[in-house]
């Protein structure tokens, strides 16, 4: 098992472990030559070393990349083909977590996963976190599903705790516009876009509304997730403020020979700064990811990564951290949404005041400001030292080996369970016969990015292209399914429920669910406008 570094990044710690049988294997051939020649072995010091490892060959903690789909996702509100990669994710690896953890048993131990990455043309892993789960939901993996043109991603996302069914549903219609009909009614609510809900057969539109906002609580709207076998209904429900939801650590690039090594264990230390995690967040729609880091060039606009405050002019995607971060500072900051956009294109002007891509480059940076400035710019820092911050809003405590090595066998029930809802989510002909992916889903495979800038190892410096005309969403094919009428699958318990309030808790119960979201309501309105608009056809006619 790897051994956690706690004061020093871990990369080096990987350093280290890739090292030692690679010198040791040079050392051997070197003593084979000399014996061979008949010369004494040179005595082993720095000066007859062999040389690190190259920098391709060693694993890199990343300070950009995606958001673990458990701690925060945007939400889709258009049916899109999802990201696409060509090649098979490697195997899973075991994480076992450091040795500091949130007080008390709220917070669950999440499982990583491989994201496909457009920059290297690989996979990278996205470490697991620490989720303290919103009150009364499961949480329901997503996964790698193989489709006739590569593996597309199926998300994640929260349904209600003690679920043992899912209904599978037929591609929703259009909603219609998602924009508010006016401005607010009050600087304290929030706009709910509208949603189509299935109901009696047939699917009828809930219309949007105004919402009061709450403070440390986030409404996520209901929503579609699509799969291989169909349409599954995400209902709304209350989360934790984006800083109270528990522990985010650093995504990682993991070179083959790394994470190929038989019993190869990996254990995050590196964690992101919740408070400047905002600073530069971007969201990735047809993904249903958030990204965070340095994402300003345009081919990543070309690729469909926003940044986040751009869902309130596309409408593509619904943004609940934006909107309840937009509700809260504005409050005192009339110009908070302004600085944002103002602060977004001052970056992609100048390449300076982008965040570094990897921990390596944040720490030469910091090792070059002053300190009063370093604490504005540190995106990523060891545990160790974040655990230990009094403004840090959940408390830590210390667990010993034997319990990481058991909270690391227990996330193997989430990675199980996630293997059977690929299972049972492939496409099917009937019940119980398993078909191949449908033929009319043909999404463009995600191809990687054309560098117009120099590797994310080097540093980046100078002025680039002046902030790019206003941007339209990246087109993507609608994403269909087979599915014509609705399908009820019985599944095993989720293994990762959101638990009650304990020590170290930061809130006891969320707000009531809003009246509005009732599916029976959103039915009796639609009838009542269709009896509304047949009996003035009726009078118009009769005329």
């Amino acid at each position: 098992m790897m051994t956690q570094c706690r004061w020093r990044p871990a990369t080096w710690v990987l350093a280290c472990l890739i090292a030692t049988p690679l010198g040791s294997h040079q050392l051997a051939a070197q003593a084979g030559a000399a014996a061979g020649a008949g010369q004494p072995l040179p005595p082993f010091n720095a000066q007859n070393a062999p040389p690190a490892p190259p920098a391709q060959e060693q694993p890199e903690v990343l300070t950009r990349g995606p958001v673990h789909e458990a701690f925060a996702q945007p939400v889709d509100l258009q049916v899109q083909a999802d990201v696409i990669a060509p090649n098979p994710p490697p195997a899973m690896i075991e994480e076992v977590p450091p040795a500091e953890r949130p007080l008390g048993q709220q917070a669950a131990w999440i499982p990583g996963y491989w994201s496909w990455d457009a920059d290297r043309n690989s996979y990278i892993w996205i470490s697991a976190c620490w989720r303290v789960a919103p009150p009364g939901r499961s949480w329901m993996p997503g996964y790698w599903a193989r489709v006739s043109t590569g593996w597309e991603w199926v998300a994640g996302f929260w349904a209600p705790a003690g679920v043992r069914a899912i209904d599978y549903l037929p591609t929703p219609p259009p909603v219609g516009a998602l924009e508010p009909p006016g401005p607010a009614p009050s600087p304290n609510t929030i706009w709910v876009p509208p949603c189509m809900y299935w109901a009696q057969g047939q699917y009828v539109r809930r219309a949007g509304y105004w919402l009061a906002a709450q403070p440390n609580w986030i409404w996520v709207p209901s929503h579609y997730v699509v799969t291989p076998r169909g349409c599954i209904f995400a209902e709304g429900h209350w989360d934790y403020a984006l800083e109270n939801r528990g522990v985010l650590f650093a995504p990682v690039y993991f070179p083959a020979a790394v994470y190929g090594r038989p019993a190869f264990t990996y254990s995050p230390s590196i964690v992101i700064d919740l408070g400047l995690l905002e600073v530069s967040l971007f969201a990735y729609p047809r993904y249903s990811h958030y990204y965070f880091g340095d994402y300003y060039d345009d081919a990543y606009l070309r690729l469909g990564i926003y940044p986040w405050f751009d869902s309130r002019r596309l409408h593509t995607w619904y943004d609940p951290i934006y909107e309840h971060g937009r509700w809260q500072h504005q409050r005192s900051d009339p110009r908070w949404e302004n600085r944002q956009r103002d602060d977004y294109n001052h970056r992609r002007a100048d390449r300076d005041l982008r965040p570094a891509r990897t921990y390596r480059e944040q720490e030469s940076r910091l090792a070059r400001l002053p300190e009063p400035q370093r604490r504005a710019f540190q995106v990523a820092q060891p545990i160790t030292v974040a655990a230990t911050r009094r403004e840090a809003p959940l408390k830590f405590e210390q667990i010993n080996t034997a319990t990481r090595q058991a909270i690391s066998k227990q996330a193997t029930t989430v990675r199980t369970f996630r293997d059977e809802r690929n299972r049972w989510e492939s496409p099917t002909v009937s019940p119980k016969t398993v078909a191949q992916p449908a033929g009319d889903r043909k999404p463009a495979v995600t191809p990687p990015l054309r560098r117009t800038e120099p590797p994310a190892s080097q540093e980046r410096r100078g002025t680039v292209t002046a902030p790019a005309a206003p941007r339209e969403p990246a087109f993507v094919p609608a994403r269909k399914t087979t599915l014509s009428q609705p399908e009820r699958v019985h599944i095993p318990a989720p293994p990762m429920v959101g638990r009650s309030a304990g020590p170290g808790s930061v809130q006891k119960s969320p707000p009531a669910r809003p009246a509005n979201e009732d599916r029976d309501r959103a039915g009796k309105e639609t009838r009542k406008n269709r009896a509304t608009v047949t009996d003035r056809d009726a009078r118009e006619n009769g005329k």
